[in-house]
């Protein structure tokens, strides 16, 4: 159980944070952003890609470099974009000083599958990377 905790610490406390910047947070308190960008969905895009990141790393260490795929695509990609989700309803529902869109859920999304290709892509050039030089 302990093990189990030490792995989760980190994905749990970027998750909080997520959760405090987009639901207690309240939209005054934001500071305006430059025109011509969607800087709201671009900092859904990087929360996601970001909790996605840590929690796929941290499932890959807690598995010693070798999770079973699908739990790991579970924990680390479908368990934050269903966060997302949630989130949107939350804001929908409960924090209605905040406004929900389909376009930050979208944006959740994206990070997070961003940050599978990623990971994959490295994983797979470490992988190469690590049978060229054994002997």
């Amino acid at each position: 159980m302990r093990i189990l905790f030490r792995y989760m610490c980190l994905p749990l406390l970027v998750g909080f944070l997520i959760f405090a910047g987009t639901c207690l947070i309240g939209p005054d308190n934001v500071p305006d952003m430059p025109e011509g960008i969607s800087w709201d969905k671009l900092v859904h895009f990087g929360m996601f890609f970001l909790l996605t990141t840590v929690s796929l790393f941290d499932y890959y260490r807690l598995h010693k470099g070798a999770p079973p795929r699908g739990r790991w695509i579970l924990w680390g990609v479908i368990l934050p974009v269903l966060y997302g989700g949630i989130i949107e309803l939350l804001q929908l529902y409960l924090f209605t000083s905040r406004s929900a869109e389909w376009g930050d859920w979208f944006a959740d999304a994206a990070g997070s599958l961003a940050a599978l290709l990623l990971a994959r892509f490295y994983l797979r050039k470490r992988g190469k990377t690590k049978k060229k030089l054994s002997l």
